[in-house]
């Protein structure tokens, strides 16, 4: 048991090192998407009000890129539509 637990642990100690992406500032319409969200959220009581501010900003960004390859609305991207409208307002250039 003990030689079992000794492994355990070398081999979590022997991992490398992994480095993350450095923090960047939210741009004027990232922080735009996420108030206007936020609030569109609080009158829907959207079950997607509970999701952080990185996952919504993912869910825009994915908005976004669907439709620069002709795909847009609810049935092409599976978001809700509050989502949608702002993310095509707000993030998409």
């Amino acid at each position: 048991m003990v030689g079992a637990l000794a492994a355990v642990i070398v081999c979590v100690t022997a991992g490398p090192a992994v480095h993350a992406e450095p923090l960047t500032p939210l741009t004027p319409g990232e922080l735009q998407y996420l108030d206007q969200l936020r609030k569109v959220f609080a009158i829907k009581h959207d079950p997607a009000a509970f999701r952080s501010d990185g996952e919504l900003l993912t869910r825009g960004r994915f908005v976004c890129d669907k439709r620069a390859v002709g795909q847009v609305g609810s049935d092409a991207t599976f978001q809700s539509p509050a989502i949608i409208q702002l993310a095509l307002i707000y993030l998409c250039p």
